[in-house]
């Protein structure tokens, strides 16, 4: 509990310095009281802006008034600013965990190989922890959206979810498919949105289920075509990934936006004729 009460006292600080942590072991920085460095010489000092300012450059909503809009923007936001400062947590972490650990091999310290098998765990597993825990907030944000349009809609037309979800596809795929009939706005998505959602869908349920983290090599030909990657590139979930799911599920939510409240003008209009 004191190092998550240390750490975050730090964040809170106001940045004084914009300098990158220094490189040698033990924080030298300005942002640490003399108290705190002398107690814990390897203190990992992480200069990050506290203020909650920086908006996601993915979707902003259009229309005021559409909860389910602003409500995905909102989590879209929060995702990102998440993501960002786990990114620069992570990397600094990563990067002293690394010269700690050469300084105990240097050392000959008795522990070193604990530490070296350790570090090499943390190496793996965080960025696969981060990167795939990013990827299933960006989903279930997109899936909520559509679920929320979907349901809206099936109102107007006295149906109810369950019976957009019983089509013989995946809830995503029903979804989509849903409203581009009601909004009768053939190719509202392209075959590449489709085809990257479809893929996002797949290595979500893949980790949910089965823990996997790996991409399926027929998958990784797929991603490669989709954004011109070198033929034979290795392809994991990433900064590319993560940043491209933003981007593409950003553009679909405001072409729905659009579209929605097309569909919801001239739905009033009849109703009210």
């Amino acid at each position: 509990m004191a190092f998550i009460k240390n750490l975050f006292s730090k964040l809170a600080r106001k940045k004084e310095d914009k300098e990158l942590p220094p490189k040698e072991l033990g924080c030298n920085c300005n942002n640490c009281d003399k108290e705190e460095k002398e107690k814990n010489p390897k203190t990992l000092c992480i200069h990050i802006d506290p203020l909650p300012c920086e908006p996601n450059p993915f979707f902003q909503c259009k229309e005021e008034f559409t909860k389910f809009f602003t409500e995905f923007e909102s989590k879209i936001t929060t995702v990102y600013r998440y993501y960002n400062m786990n990114n620069i947590f992570l990397k600094e972490y990563l990067s002293r965990s690394k010269e700690a650990l050469q300084a105990s091999r240097e050392k000959r310290d008795e522990n070193f190989s604990r530490y070296s098998s350790c570090y090499f765990i943390n190496n793996n597993s965080f960025k696969d922890i981060h990167y795939m825990s990013t990827l299933m907030n960006i989903y279930m944000a997109f899936e909520t959206l559509l679920k929320s349009i979907s349901k809206d809609v099936a109102y107007d037309k006295n149906m109810s979810i369950e019976d957009v979800q019983e089509k013989n596809m995946p809830y995503l795929n029903g979804y989509m498919s849903f409203l581009e009939e009601n909004f009768e706005k053939k190719g509202l998505f392209s075959g590449r949105e489709n085809e990257f959602v479809n893929i996002i869908r797949k290595i979500r349920n893949d980790y949910i289920h089965d823990s996997m983290t790996e991409i399926p090599e027929g998958m990784e030909r797929d991603i490669v075509k989709l954004f011109n990657l070198r033929e034979g590139k290795r392809i994991t979930v990433d900064d590319m990934l993560i940043n491209n799911t933003f981007s593409i599920f950003g553009e679909i939510a405001s072409k729905l936006e659009k579209a929605y409240w097309a569909y919801k003008r001239d739905y009033l209009n009849t109703v009210i004729k």
